[in-house]
C-alpha cells in the first residue's frame, strides 16, 4: 500500500515539476528609488535585473523582430507620470548562421527610470507598480517569456525637506537625459494582480 500511495503521489506532483522547469529561469528584480522628492519634481528610480551567470536577455530593440524584447511598464497613481526609460547599451553577440549579430542584455543590468510628480501632490508615500517582460537564453536555447512585477516607492516630502542620495554605485552609471519616454501603453499598463518580484 505503501508503494501504491507513493507512485500516486509521484504521478500528482509530476506534471507540476515539468511545468516548472518548463517556465525556466527567472531574474531577480530589485526595485530602486534615489532619493526622496519633492511636489513638482523628478524622482530618479532604477530596476536591477540578476540572471544566473551564463544567461542573458534580449535588448529592448533586438534586430530580429521576432525575438521578444526586453520591456518595462508600469501603472502609476494619481499624480505620477513615467517620463523616461534609460536602457543599458546592449551587447552584440555573434552566432554562427544569422546574419547579423544580436543584442543583447548580459546576466546583470540595470535600467533607469525617472517619474514625474505632480504639484500638489501632499507628503507621503506613492507606490508605483510596474512589469518587466523578458525572455532569458543561453547559447544554446531560449527559455519562455516571463514577467516578473514590480513596485516601487516615492516618498514625497515637503519643499523645505531635504533629501538624500542613495546608491550611487547604481544611479552615477545610469545616463539619465538620453533615454526615451515610454510609449502610451506601456506608460498605463494593467495593474498587477500579485505584487510578487519574478512572478509569471
Amino acid at each position: 500500500m505503501r508503494g501504491l500511495a507513493a507512485a500516486i503521489a509521484l504521478l500528482v506532483v509530476a506534471p507540476t515539476l515539468a511545468v516548472a522547469q518548463f517556465r525556466g529561469p527567472r531574474a531577480e528584480l530589485t526595485p530602486l528609488v534615489e532619493s526622496e522628492v519633492r511636489a513638482g519634481g523628478a524622482a530618479r528610480a532604477a530596476v536591477e535585473v540578476r540572471l544566473p551567470q551564463q544567461l542573458h536577455v534580449q535588448s529592448n530593440a533586438p534586430r530580429d523582430p521576432s525575438l521578444i524584447a526586453t520591456e518595462l511598464t508600469f501603472n502609476p497613481p494619481a499624480g505620477v507620470r513615467a517620463t523616461e526609460i534609460v536602457f543599458p547599451k546592449p551587447t552584440d553577440l555573434e552566432q554562427a548562421g544569422l546574419p547579423q549579430p544580436l543584442a543583447l542584455f548580459e546576466h546583470e543590468f540595470a535600467i533607469g527610470v525617472q517619474f514625474a510628480v505632480d504639484r500638489g501632490t501632499a507628503p507621503g508615500t506613492l507606490e508605483v507598480p510596474g512589469q518587466l517582460r523578458y525572455q532569458a537564453c543561453d547559447d544554446k536555447v531560449c527559455y519562455p517569456p516571463q514577467t516578473g512585477e514590480l513596485r516601487w516607492t516615492l516618498t514625497v516630502v515637503g519643499s523645505a525637506a531635504r533629501t538624500t542620495p542613495t546608491r550611487p554605485d547604481v544611479f552615477e552609471r545610469i545616463p539619465f537625459g538620453t533615454g526615451a519616454a515610454p510609449s502610451a501603453a506601456a506608460a498605463t499598463a494593467p495593474a498587477p494582480t500579485a505584487p510578487a518580484a519574478g512572478s509569471d
